[in-house]
């Protein structure tokens, strides 16, 4: 969420940006298994399902652009991100 932000701000604050679109994610893979364990870290009783039939392949999004032209890097892996966000639930905010 914070890395995604920050992503969006470095487009918008950009003084050129050599494309029309760009990729905002970790440019790394992530599997929903991988997301479940983290969640399941930082909240011990959280109830994580996954669909059945195995987990789906992982997408990584290119974000070559958006480092090239902004800068960008991701700052937070799977369990970092998973850690914030749970705690910036728990400190009263809504989704």
């Amino acid at each position: 969420m914070r890395d995604t932000g920050r992503a969006l701000a470095l487009l918008q604050l950009a003084d050129k940006l050599n494309h029309r679109t760009y990729n905002v994610g970790s440019g790394r893979a992530t599997t929903n298994a991988q997301l479940a364990e983290a969640i399941k870290k930082a909240a011990p009783d959280a109830q994580v399902g996954l669909p059945t039939g195995g987990d789906t392949p992982p997408m990584v999004l290119d974000i070559s652009r958006l480092q090239e032209d902004t800068g960008y890097q991701a700052e937070y892996d799977t369990e970092r991100a998973a850690d914030d966000y749970i705690a910036w639930l728990r400190a009263g905010n809504k989704i």
